[in-house]
């Protein structure tokens, strides 16, 4: 213990006799270790960490599946559901829910909610017992007695005060009392965004028809029962149910999900390329930091050859070495600990949370917890490890004889030390090169995506939502005159040059489809029909959103309750229900609808879901005909839209005081945040990359400077010998261009090899664009040039008889 002592205390001195060495190393430690804890703070929130669920890994959500169209995340009905819960053997419980919105009135302005109906053992399954109060007995399931709420932890601190004698009391939603019998724990965040919660309250109507597909299941696995063999029971309750009910049930099956892939969604390949990209990055600045250590160690050979002379070990020169490597990488890993706690606070503002549902999960949950501190431990002595046996590997081979001599060759000076310092930096330009590589495919794509057509100018354009509420709100004229109200009062303001309202509003995240049959055609089976987005626009919609006119026209004033009804279809549903006519005067009849309606116009394709996702097919009708309670409303404006967000809501407030506006934004907002998961991805890896690309070079940079320094008597000699410096400067230019093309070689295979898993990230851009190939080795090739010729133009510049005069 006294030598560990001993050679700390020496350890320390010699960093504090160097203190400018020591820095560099802790500040390229710091950046490769901080920057892969951030990366993997990020990952552990989101793929690691536990879910504040009991025993979370059983639980699973199962959906149903359309097996002839591959769609595997269908809503289940009510009548699929109770079979599934009385026939399966795989599932300790299982339980249904379904979403809800609700306008909060009282206590402040009023407020759009969103809302969840949970059946009455929801909570027991999810196994979070509630902060305050209680949860739904199954009796409040019952009409009459379902008029009780669970509020999540946010709305019960922002709007009630975190009051616990909240309970028992009544609030008002949607005009009707509820009352609060509990509140959530703040981790309790099923689904995510959730403000609070309802009994389950299931349409008589519904009860009984296995066609109308609403309720999302979640269920808790037995204990060994593993997901293929739940997901088998599940099919073959599907199947009898398909031959007891061939109508409805048709090509139904089943698909198992974990919660914990339900919540990563489609992140988790992003985050996965982030942390390769990340360790990456450490690999070269480890690199980097072996090679100042080397040099470091050149220095020192004749210390270490009195060392070995006085009797030393091998062992304990190693150990001297490990011992300083760990306080430098103990050094850089608290270092880098800042970097990953300000790196991560970077990331959750990055990350919009919006109603886009468009940005990571519990992203605002990213703590530099348990795990990840042991992550940055464990960097910092893999790191420590890597760097104090390079140079204590070098040492041990030193001849203390030679060393000691005046004229004896350095340990770097040596073939093996060359070579190893030269492959080094071909493994930092090959790095280098499959980063940029990544980061070239990201902005490319991300490129692509900026130009791309959302369908419509999102430029000026206001958006906001309304919900109706039923119990005011109980006809189609009392829906259209409220409509109809904003609108004309909307379109008095200044600077507003038109107002249009849609059901469902592009890249807001909500979305609902219906089948369609076309008259005169034999009606397909229900779960065959051809489907599309659906929504009710007003007339001047398409003008406000400048979604352009294919053929036909545009509804009118005329397309009122007494007209014929009429429908606007989307070019994309038209190709496909009519690929060889005319679709203008054809009659098609949605699902749920009774009467046809007759098609009137063609308009162009939109993206409702951005620019990443493929147009969905979509048919319009006149909201005068089919009012909906769902409103989003377009107000486009000659300037800045967000300069009329208070104005806008006295407007609404004028035709009904009680009514909630939400999600005021401007569709510039929306479409930004559409984007924000590739930005983020693009932004992140092309700051690796060009952390990267300026260490490669510097380690480029040391190793020739270093040859120079070792080679002056060399150098000395030629020029005696009659040669120029061109020939000395193409000497050097060569050395160091030729680790470059060693190095591009290698990148350029291992770029092959790796971006082909980020196919699924790119937009419009193939993984091997030879472009993007192409652009990253030039400009590699060009820093590493410049990298060279700073050295080269140096040993141009060494006087002969100094350097005949070196050691």
């Amino acid at each position: 213990m006294s030598d560990v002592i001993q050679d700390l205390k020496y350890g320390i001195r010699m960093l504090a006799r160097n203190p400018v060495f020591a820095v560099v190393v802790v500040l390229v430690l710091a950046l490769g270790i901080g920057a892969n804890t951030a990366i993997f703070s990020v990952v552990n929130a989101v793929l690691l960490r536990p879910l504040p669920y009991e025993d979370s890994g059983r639980l699973v959500t199962i959906w149903g599946k359309n097996l002839p169209k591959g769609e595997d995340m269908d809503s289940v009905s009510a009548p699929d559901f109770a079979d599934w819960r009385a026939q399966n053997r795989v599932f300790a419980e299982i339980a249904g829910s379904t979403d809800d919105m609700f306008t909060l009135t009282g206590a402040g302005d009023p407020a759009a909610i969103i809302a969840y109906q949970f059946d009455a053992n929801f909570f027991h399954l999810l196994g979070v017992p509630p902060l305050v109060g209680r949860t739904f007995l199954p009796e409040e399931e019952q009409p009459g007695k379902n008029h009780v709420v669970v509020l999540n932890y946010a709305l019960w601190q922002s709007r009630f005060g975190g009051d616990r004698g909240i309970v028992g009391k009544s609030i008002t939603l949607s005009g009707t009392p509820y009352t609060v019998i509990g509140v959530m724990p703040r981790s309790f965040d099923w689904p995510q965004d959730v403000q609070l919660w309802v009994p389950i309250n299931v349409d008589p109507q519904w009860t009984g028809n296995r066609g109308i597909r609403y309720l999302r299941v979640m269920g808790r696995l037995k204990p060994g029962v593993t997901i293929k063999q739940a997901e088998t029971e599940m099919n073959t309750i599907a199947g009898r149910l398909e031959r007891q009910f061939p109508t409805t049930n048709r090509d139904q099956g089943a698909r198992i999900i974990t919660v914990r892939e339900f919540i990563a969604g489609d992140i988790r390949p992003a985050l996965l390329v982030l942390l390769a990209a990340v360790a990456l990055v450490l690999l070269i600045a480890c690199a980097n930091v072996a090679n100042l250590l080397l040099a470091r160690a050149s220095a020192r050979q004749k210390e270490i050859a009195v060392r070995t002379a006085l009797g030393a070990s091998r062992l304990r020169i190693v150990r001297q070495f490990l011992t300083e490597s760990l306080l430098l990488a103990l050094m850089g890993g608290v270092a880098g600990l800042l970097v990953a706690y300000w790196g991560a606070s970077g990331l959750v503002a990055m990350f919009p949370r919006t109603i886009s549902n468009l940005s990571i999960p519990r992203v605002d949950e990213i703590p530099i917890d348990g795990r990840v501190l042991a992550f940055a431990v464990l960097t910092s002595l893999l790191g420590a490890l890597l760097l104090g046996l390079i140079p204590a590997f070098q040492a041990c081979r030193l001849n203390p004889n030679e060393a000691l001599k005046e004229s004896g060759r350095s340990i770097t000076g040596s073939a093996q030390g060359r070579r190893f310092r030269s492959a080094l930096v071909v493994s930092e330009v090959a790095l280098s090169l499959t980063l940029l590589t990544a980061a070239g495919l990201l902005m490319k794509s991300f490129l692509r995506l900026l130009n791309g057509d959302l369908g419509f100018r999102p430029d000026h354009v206001l958006t906001f939502r309304i919900l109706l509420p039923e119990h005011k709100y109980t006809t189609d004229a009392q829906k259209l005159a409220f409509t109809n109200g904003v609108e004309d009062r909307i379109k008095s303001l200044p600077g507003v040059q038109s107002v249009g309202t849609i059901t469902f509003l592009p890249l807001c995240g909500w979305w609902g489809e219906r089948g369609i049959a076309v008259e005169g055609r034999p009606v397909a089976p229900e779960r065959q029909q051809p489907r599309a987005v659906w929504s009710s626009v007003t007339p001047d919609y398409f003008r406000g959103m400048s979604i352009p006119l294919v053929r036909g026209r545009l509804f009118a004033e005329q397309d009122d309750a007494g007209a014929t009804g009429v429908a606007i279809i989307s070019a994309s549903l038209a190709h496909q229900l009519w690929p060889d006519e005319d679709p203008i005067g054809n009659r098609i009849t949605l699902e749920g609808q009774k009467q046809p309606r007759e098609v009137v116009g063609v308009v162009g394709d939109v993206r409702q879901f951005g620019l990443a996702d493929e147009p969905k097919p979509e048919v319009y009708q006149p909201y005068a005909q089919a009012p909906a309670g769902l409103i989003g409303f377009a107000v486009r404006a000659a300037s800045d839209p967000m300069s009329m967000v208070n104005a806008v809501r006295r407007e609404v407030w004028a035709v009904d005081k009680d009514q909630a506006v939400g999600y005021l934004m401007s569709m510039e907002q929306l479409a930004s945040e559409s984007l924000a998961p590739q930005r983020v991805s693009m932004v992140l890896l092309g700051f690796f990359a060009a952390a990267a690309l300026m260490l490669a070079a510097i380690g480029l940079y040391g190793v020739i400077s270093y040859a120079v320094t070792q080679r002056t008597h060399e150098i000395g000699i030629r020029m005696a010998l009659g040669a120029d410096r061109a020939a000395v400067s193409r000497m050097v230019l060569g050395q160091g261009m030729a680790l470059t093309l060693v190095g591009l070689a290698i990148g350029v295979g291992l770029a092959l090899l790796l971006t082909r898993f980020m196919s699924t990230l790119l937009y419009g851009v193939r993984a091997t664009d030879p472009i993007t190939f192409l652009l990253v080795v030039v400009v590699l090739a060009a820093v590493a040039f410049l990298a060279t010729y700073i050295p080269a133009r140096r040993a141009t510049r060494v006087d002969p008889m100094e350097a005949l005069r070196y050691e």
